[in-house]
């Protein structure tokens, strides 16, 4: 469940990306709207890769846990390393309830 509401988040902060970059095309600023644009995109894909997994880990099925725990913390880490999550509080949280579910998922895994 903590997968789900973290990839729910990364989603939402990506939507507000969006928003974001709608609104700089809207005032004129064009230019500025490139980066906004392109973080969207990168967070609907993040949020929809960390909830196919997550969903698949909360599946229960065997042999899921393990594999499902490690995906999560290997791409919870790989976005905080290149993607920084910088560009807001929901995206930070999102990662955090990630890692913590790809933890929880190695542990009740064993």
């Amino acid at each position: 469940m903590l997968g789900i509401l973290g990839a729910v988040l990364i989603a939402l902060d990506g939507l507000l990306d969006l928003a974001r970059g709608v609104f700089y095309v809207v005032v004129g600023r064009g230019d500025h709207a490139y980066l906004p644009f392109d973080q969207a995109l990168i967070f609907f894909v993040v949020g929809l890769l960390v909830g196919a997994f997550a969903a698949m880990g909360a599946s229960r099925e065997e042999g899921h846990g393990l594999l499902v725990g490690i995906v999560l913390i290997v791409i919870v880490l790989v976005g905080w390393l290149t993607l920084g999550f910088g560009s807001g509080v929901l995206a930070i949280l999102g990662a955090l309830l990630v890692l913590i579910a790809g933890v929880v998922f190695l542990v009740s895994s064993r």
